[in-house]
């Protein structure tokens, strides 16, 4: 296979492209623009932005899709504050511990809970825009306060009697990824 095939078929051969390719091409013809001796030109009854609204959802708005479902990105607000903080609270506690293999060991357990606690917080922004956000956000809400939860507890104390509790965190993080394609 040559480069020219292979660049053929990742541009131009693709469902992705080939879609993309279908969506501008419709797009166009509703406007109106039609080649003329080499010019596009548009048709003055016509704008991008009228022919835009009448097929992207022509009556909501963002504040209506959002709606109800704004206290996750709220609760976003509050969980990706909250992962800073302990950033810092962990990052200032740890630094007292005398053994470097426990100070060592702690730190990768408190990295792992503030970076997994502030993915999930940029996520539950995205709750309001999914097919089912009560039951997604619920689950993903959950899942990073048990995960990232026992994680910051083993970190600050190095009791490791709450062992089992970051799988079922997983658990239900995995489930709520998973809610996302139904």
């Amino acid at each position: 296979m040559s480069l020219e095939d292979s660049f053929n078929n990742i541009v131009l051969g693709n469902p992705v492209m080939q879609a993309a390719r279908s969506s501008v091409s419709a797009l166009i013809q509703a406007i109106g623009i039609t080649p003329e001796q080499g010019k596009m030109i548009l048709k003055e009854t016509q704008t991008l932005g009228s022919v835009v609204s009448k097929y992207v959802w022509p009556d909501i708005s963002l504040n209506a899709i959002v709606g109800s479902n704004y206290h996750f990105v709220r609760f976003a607000g509050l969980s990706g504050t909250s992962a800073i903080l302990m950033g810092a609270y962990c990052s200032y506690v740890l630094e007292d511990i005398k053994d470097p293999l426990e100070q060592m060991r702690s730190e990768a357990y408190a990295d792992g809970a503030i970076r997994m606690h502030l993915w999930h917080a940029f996520a539950m922004m995205a709750m309001p825009l999914v097919h089912y956000p009560v039951l997604t956000g619920t689950l993903m809400t959950t899942g990073a306060l048990i995960y990232s939860g026992s994680f910051y507890y083993y970190a600050l104390t190095g009791k490791q009697r709450i062992r089992t509790y970051p799988t079922i965190g997983v658990f239900f993080l995995i489930a709520a990824w998973m809610s996302l394609i139904m």
